[in-house]
């Protein structure tokens, strides 16, 4: 059983008197209450992110009604966060990078809740688009809260402390449908000649409330000591270094370092925004890390397009299996593809009044899929110093990998719902590990851009995933899983390719 670290300081009573490396000095500045602290929020804000994506999930079907949504209207929304994430993932990179990582995740996650709880009492349904919209491109920033977690940490804990991030993005899952099933039956109705607010309106505002409360959480919080130095800013860093050093020690012993070895400066906060975004990408594909950076743009895509392509369409192969279920004279079918082209969607009836009425088994089917990922993140970190990040990554991405080709064979929704937890477990850890392969390769200047890149590959293939189940779920319903399938299985193979982190890690070896 691993010691307890929660108080591992190095004590350090004598002042250096010679400058060292940031590293080093990282090292001196111990291990303990801060770290913890640092999880916390980092985690927290992971929470907020999982929070603000899927309750788009529950606001669909509660408020269908009362923007009048047809089919089309619901796909609209449900894409425009991911349109505003694709738009916001690419810019937020630069800012992380020149502005810095506490900065942009603050500026981030006020955004989205600002936008959010506009978006809560918005009466038209272009605004609450526009406000969705604008909130993904606030949301997406802030995946730079892995570039922050790892910045603060030697090199002996990063890779256990990030894989701990899937934890609370399970978290989010877990509890998301447990706020919903207690707001959004509630019943309760304001209205006067203004406005109408009830209780799916509730359900947004609570929703916005973590990113707020986290936002002002983080301005207590010191700025990267790696990106201060990057920047040329010795005094910040030594005094980001002090803050540390007093969390973690509660003997108050003054920090020994008064120095730290500068490196050549990489400002680019001097050039114009669009023209230091350009120069930041150049750097970047021109750089010894261009082939790392392809690699992780290319693993993003296929991993979140085979993600995306299945998770949005379990709901309705659930809905469409229950009707074989219930209503089909035709049974025993040999697969679900056979099932799935039996379909037959019910004439419309022009005098049925407007059904907004979520079913209590959505909320516990969400939840029973969001339970089934504990497993998953609780054992990867427990094990990912023995055997790495890659390990587990190319392990996710296979496992769900078959998870897709089994979908062919399955013909009730009680498999459906087993399908769809192993997917969910082991496809949503193995694209967060690919965030954390991301910056653990990539050296401070170039770590939030690239990571920002590949999320924004990562949201192109959300939307190329979304369109190619729209247009193939009905007459070719195998072409989605042998795509889906053979991505994953593709993203595992660039994994093995990748270098591996950590302790054995070359490539970054004494880089900031």
């Amino acid at each position: 059983m691993e010691k307890d670290n929660s108080k591992e300081v190095i004590d350090c009573t004598s002042l250096l008197n010679h400058p060292v490396h940031l590293d080093k000095a990282i090292e001196m500045v111990g291990f303990g209450y801060f770290h913890y602290y640092l999880l916390f929020i980092c985690g927290s804000l992971y929470t907020a992110i999982a929070f603000s994506v899927t309750s788009v999930s529950f606001i669909i079907p509660s408020a269908q009604c009362d923007f009048q949504m047809t089919s089309s209207h619901k796909g609209l929304l449900n894409g425009a966060m991911m349109i505003g994430m694709l738009m916001g993932s690419f810019i937020w990179g630069y800012v992380a990078d020149t502005k810095g990582r506490r900065f942009t995740l603050i500026i981030c996650m006020l955004m989205d809740g600002f936008f959010n709880i506009l978006s809560s009492v918005s009466q038209v349904y272009s605004i609450f688009i526009f406000c969705r919209l604008l909130s993904g491109f606030g949301v997406s920033g802030a995946t730079t809260l892995f570039s922050y977690l790892v910045e603060f940490l030697n090199i002996k804990y990063r890779e256990k402390f990030l894989s701990w991030m899937e934890m609370f993005w399970t978290s989010g899952i877990i509890l998301l449908p447990c706020v919903a099933w207690i707001i959004i039956p509630q019943t309760f109705r304001i209205e006067n000649e203004y406005i109408l607010f009830k209780s799916w309106n509730l359900f947004v505002i609570v929703c916005s409330l973590p990113s707020i409360t986290l936002a002002f959480l983080l301005m207590k919080m010191p700025e990267s000591p790696k990106f201060l130095l990057a920047q040329g800013k010795h005094k910040e860093t030594i005094n980001a270094l002090k803050f540390v050093h007093r969390w973690n020690s509660n003997l108050n012993d003054k920090f020994p370092v008064t120095s730290i070895i500068v490196p050549r400066s990489n400002d680019k906060s001097n050039n114009g925004f669009f023209d230091g975004l350009y120069k930041s990408t150049i750097d970047l594909f021109t750089s010894k890390f261009k082939i790392i950076a392809i690699v992780t743009c290319i693993i993003h895509f296929c991993a979140t397009t085979s993600y995306y392509m299945l998770i949005l369409w379990f709901p309705e192969l659930m809905n469409r299996l229950r009707w074989y279920e219930t209503y089909s004279s035709i049974q025993n079918k040999t697969t679900m593809c056979e099932i799935v082209s039996m379909y037959i969607v019910e004439p419309e009836v022009k005098s049925v009044k407007c059904d907004d009425h979520i079913d209590h088994s959505v909320y516990m089917n969400i939840m029973i899929i969001g339970i089934a990922c504990l497993p998953t993140s609780l054992v990867v970190p427990l094990f990912i110093n023995k055997l790495g990040l890659r390990f587990f990554t190319v392990l996710s991405f296979f496992g769900s990998s078959i998870s897709a080709a089994w979908l062919y064979f399955i013909t009730s929704s009680m498999e459906n719902i087993i399908l769809s937890s192993i997917f969910e477990a082991f496809s949503s850890i193995g694209i967060s590990l690919t965030y954390c392969i991301t910056v653990e390769l990539f050296p401070t200047e170039y770590r939030g851009m690239a990571a920002s890149i590949g999320t924004m590959f990562g949201k192109i293939g959300a939307l190329v995933g979304n369109i190619l189940i729209g247009v193939f779920i009905d007459a070719h319903c195998i072409i989605p899983i042998i795509v889906s399938s053979l991505f994953l299985i593709i993203s595992a193979f660039l994994v093995i390719t990748l270098p591996r982190t950590g302790r054995t890690n070359i490539i970054t070896e004494g880089v900031l």
